[in-house]
């Protein structure tokens, strides 16, 4: 499974912590794709940082 997330101290540890791996950067991805700021934590969000996870043949998560 690939996700995308706000560079935030809220959600990049939740992710990490529930064993997602970082896979890349989409540079400017919230600025480019919004036409407001958007805040997390009282921080502007300017890229996505994508996360990865395997998952097994029934779905869930290999943990």
């Amino acid at each position: 499974m690939i996700l995308g997330t706000g560079d935030s101290t809220l959600t990049v540890p939740f992710y990490e912590k529930c064993g997602y791996k970082k896979c890349g950067v989409i540079k400017n991805f919230f600025i480019d794709n919004y036409d407001h700021p958007i805040i997390e934590a009282g921080v502007q969000l300017c890229d996505m940082i994508c996360f990865e996870k395997e998952l097994s043949a029934n779905g869930r998560t290999d943990s």
